[in-house]
């Protein structure tokens, strides 16, 4: 089963043809490049502030359960959640709306970063310099087609994978401390 026949793709706002040259009263958050961290998440302290010439229609903002795939190198996907709704979503990224009877969006985010979907990804963009693709590519891909339920398992376990190594690299953070704190205070005896 191909991608477009379970989810509604396009790529987001062309900018320049929203943007307001002086402040406006039509201002949002605008999703950048440097606003996805590269585990798949919103850096909310990177998003920037857009100012509209008029106010923009829902489909390129986020909405809860979105998944907003980046265009380039690494195509890095991330599944929009309650606190990340309504940020403008600029043309460097696909929207991707799942139709939730046929296809779960944390599924679809876990199957978006999974190296053959990169691959084939990565091998529809060989055309271009920037490794970009366009959001229409998506449409082809295929997805399998397994039940709600077997998605819901994958989803889950990819959940608490994603979990499993936050935690991790937050102990070694903690760790990484203590061992400088032991080293600084047994070097001063």
């Amino acid at each position: 089963m191909n991608l477009g026949a379970v989810a509604a793709i396009r790529s987001g706002l062309v900018l320049a043809r929203k943007l307001s040259r002086e402040v406006s009263s039509y201002c949002y958050q605008l999703l950048s490049l440097r606003a996805i961290h590269p585990d798949g998440y919103i850096l909310p302290d990177s998003l920037d502030v857009f100012y509209a010439t008029e106010p923009l229609r829902p489909e390129y903002l986020t909405q809860e359960n979105d998944i907003i795939v980046r265009l380039s190198l690494p195509y890095t996907a991330i599944l929009i959640n309650p606190s990340t709704v309504g940020i403008v979503i600029s043309s460097n990224f696909a929207i991707i709306r799942a139709n939730q009877d046929k296809l779960l969006p944390e599924y679809l985010l876990w199957l978006l970063g999974t190296p053959d979907i990169r691959k084939k990804l990565y091998e529809s963009s060989s055309s271009n310099m920037l490794s970009a693709v366009r959001a229409t590519s998506f449409t082809e891909l295929d997805i399998g087609a397994i039940t709600l339920g077997e998605q819901e398992k994958i989803a889950k376990l990819n959940r608490l994978a994603k979990e499993e190594t936050r935690l991790l690299k937050k102990l070694a953070a903690e760790k990484e401390k203590y061992y400088t704190a032991v080293i600084n205070r047994t070097q001063k005896i």
